[in-house]
């Protein structure tokens, strides 16, 4: 057997010998029983809708609404009416006010069987945007965030927009999008090759500032059309659970990263209830 067929048949065996050693590894996933889980953003000047369900075992599919759960929710110190309504084949409970931005709001959920949870949170400051800019054969989108002083958090969004019955430009496509890092010197640690449907962004480095901000899209804008800038401020609360719920997305699968649990503000349960406030600019390409 010359050289080659020796080293050839080494490789072979060696490769025999690792599929003979594998074996299925079952990593157990603690499961702390069926708890009530809430799941609600609160947006100012909308009504507030309220998803409720039975939490279920890792691997599950489906959860459980809880139709006959007792809901009570406060506007400070005013209870707010609620009502069963089915949406796109799920059940919520919703409000019969829209929510406003000056309350704290509370929230109570009892089941039978399971533990009554409670959560709270209040509504963030609506971002200001201002100088919505971008041209025809163009892939760039810029315009100015005028943050206020204080700690803020934010997501930002792009839409495809269109023109609807009324007159107004609403969206209708999310677009994929990057931060230009010729321009986005208070992004640095988000510059990145890959282009993100959504970007969670705290004001640590711009603080009180107004920046210009600069997106880069995959395809360039075509006269006519229509594009929706959407700026979210978020609450510590929204701000965590939207956080760890992108990480644990990234992270699904990977068995070599510990899977990291998803923030809940919901004590004695799971999921969020928390406050959000989306700014928009409409950018019409002529």
């Amino acid at each position: 057997m010359d050289l080659v067929m020796k080293k050839t048949a080494a490789f072979i065996s060696a490769i025999l010998l690792l599929a003979a050693c594998e074996k299925s590894v079952h990593i157990p996933i603690p499961y702390d029983g069926d708890k009530i889980v809430v799941n609600s953003l609160m947006q100012p000047d909308s009504v507030l809708y309220i998803r409720v369900t039975r939490s279920q075992p890792p691997g599950a599919t489906s959860f459980p609404a809880i139709r006959d759960a007792g809901v009570t929710v406060k506007a400070g110190d005013l209870e707010v009416p609620l009502q069963w309504q089915e949406i796109g084949g799920k059940g919520y409970f919703v409000s019969t006010q829209p929510v406003s931005a000056a309350l704290r709001y509370t929230i109570q959920v009892a089941a039978d069987g399971l533990d009554t949870v409670r959560a709270a949170d209040t509504l963030p400051r609506r971002p200001v945007l201002a100088d919505p800019f971008a041209q025809v054969q163009g892939n760039r989108v810029k315009f100015t965030l005028k943050d206020v002083r204080g700690k803020d958090f934010y997501r930002f969004r792009l839409y495809a927009g269109e023109m609807n019955a009324a007159g107004r430009i609403v969206p209708v496509k999310r677009l994929r999008y990057r931060f230009d890092p010729s321009y986005n010197n208070s992004f640095t640690d988000l510059i990145t090759n890959n282009y993100l449907e959504s970007t969670l962004i705290p004001d640590e480095r711009f603080d009180g500032h107004n920046i210009a901000v600069v997106m880069q899209t995959e395809r360039v804008s075509q006269p006519g059309d229509f594009l929706v800038l959407e700026v979210t401020g978020l609450t510590w609360h929204s701000w965590q659970y939207l956080k760890t719920l992108e990480l644990q997305n990234a992270n699904e699968g990977n068995l070599l990263v510990e899977q990291n649990r998803v923030h809940t503000n919901v004590a004695g349960g799971y999921g969020i209830f928390g406050g959000v406030n989306a700014a928009h600019l409409n950018i019409e390409i002529k």
